[in-house]
């Protein structure tokens, strides 16, 4: 968990101008541009990259949804752990995700996600942050600037009807981000790990 002191200094970090020139003067790309009728993958732009003091990085993604604007922070835990799954050669790393609001357009960005993926559950905010267990499936956390990275996130609850699951891929080349769905049937739970109740 974040000191308010660290939250100050985050909420200052995002409130600044983007300095990438994919802020002012340049049209948002629409979420969902690559999604289809069957499944909602949500991609944004990444407007500022940031590593905290303690090691992580904070990442603020936009894009556009129905022609208004919808933003997100991403930030990337200080510690990943490499390991491997089962037998297979592929190095992974474990470690925390956690989806941070900013504001307004990070609500309407819930709004968004509960008309997509149909749950009708009609939030109004988005919770301050959510964190979620995270794996790797591909890339280095740590050095996002190396490659593309995939992760697979993982709500955790005692309550096995609020459990989900989704993918946050991350392509700094190409400046974007990625939110995509695992299954369909993890929607309801998503919307309400991400709401304020």
């Amino acid at each position: 968990m974040l000191s308010q002191p660290r939250i100050a200094t985050l909420l200052l970090f995002l409130s600044l101008p983007t300095s990438n020139g994919a802020g002012q003067g340049t049209a948002l790309p629409e979420i969902t541009a690559a999604s289809d009728t069957a499944w909602h993958d949500l991609t944004f732009r990444v407007q500022q990259r940031g590593r905290l003091p303690e090691g992580g990085q904070l990442l603020r993604v936009a894009g556009a949804y129905r022609q208004k604007p919808v933003a997100l922070a991403v930030l990337l835990g200080p510690a990943w752990t490499a390991g491997h799954l089962g037998n297979l050669t592929l190095v992974t790393y474990s470690g925390t995700v956690t989806l941070r609001s900013l504001g307004e357009e990070s609500d309407r960005l819930l709004r968004a996600i509960d008309e997509l993926y149909g749950t009708r559950q009609r939030p109004q905010k988005m919770r301050q942050q959510t964190q979620f267990t995270a794996i790797t499936l591909g890339g280095d956390p740590r050095h996002l600037e190396a490659g593309p990275v995939k992760i697979k996130l993982f709500f955790e609850s005692n309550d096995e009807s609020q459990y989900a699951e989704l993918y946050l891929n991350i392509d700094l080349g190409r400046g974007s981000l990625e939110l995509a769905e695992k299954d369909p049937d993890y929607r309801t739970a998503i919307v309400r790990a991400l709401r304020v109740p």
